[in-house]
């Protein structure tokens, strides 16, 4: 829901600096005085609310409501940029799909646990074998889509190999083709028309004639 007290309705721009003077942990009164100084804040005072300025009730309010958002959302963007490094380094440390890595981890894991095993307390070793088949059937689904693109990859470059070598295999065709006395005469005959040198062509080449589309009858 959007706000409308008076620090939600300041310039982007100052209610970050007032949130983030919040986060170091400034006084009230302090922050109170520095925003009725700023032209800005003026602005927007007299446009909205009469020009009665902020007091450090407004604050009060502000930090009950705007500021835990802008804490949460601070907290968001920091996490994303930690995951976001964390996949950086472990692309770099285990190059290769992810997935399959992390089936050999869970692996390794299941050995360990049944090489712990003393043989008491069934019921604790299948709690945790348990939470490792949870773990599993989602790395699963991870390799699965890995795997079916890159079987879409591998699809896409054996397209082009054949796409390549029909183009090539035609071109090798055509320039065999023309070797024929006969036929390049015929290509370069300024009188024939189209429908000529198809026949030539064909005839050269021993191709049997195409049959005429039969005449429409009048009645």
């Amino acid at each position: 829901m959007a706000r409308t007290g008076k620090i939600a309705r300041l310039p982007r721009e100052i209610r970050t600096q007032l949130n983030r003077r919040l986060s170091d942990g400034e006084k009230a009164r302090r922050l109170v005085e520095w925003l009725n100084t700023l032209p800005e804040v003026h602005t927007v005072l007299q446009s909205d609310f009469a020009g009665r300025e902020i007091t450090e009730q407004n604050l009060y309010e502000w930090k009950q409501g705007g500021y835990p958002e802008w804490r949460a959302q601070q907290d968001a963007i920091a996490r994303a940029a930690e995951l976001a490094a964390n996949a950086t380094e472990l692309a770099e440390a285990a190059p290769g799909r992810m997935s399959d890595h992390l089936a050999i981890v869970l692996i390794g894991r299941y050995a360990a646990e049944l090489a712990a095993w003393d043989g008491s307390d069934p019921d604790e070793l299948h709690r945790k074998l348990r939470s490792l088949r949870i773990l599993c059937h989602d790395v699963v689904e991870l390799r699965r889509g890995d795997h079916e693109a890159a079987r879409l990859d591998m699809e896409r470059i054996r397209l082009e190999r054949d796409r390549d070598k029909t183009d090539q295999d035609a071109a090798d065709y055509f320039a065999r083709w023309i070797e024929y006395p006969s036929i390049l005469e015929c290509i370069r005959d300024p009188s024939a028309t189209s429908q000529v040198r198809k026949q030539r062509i064909r005839e050269i080449l021993g191709l049997p004639t195409p049959p005429k589309p039969a005449e429409s009858i009048s009645p």
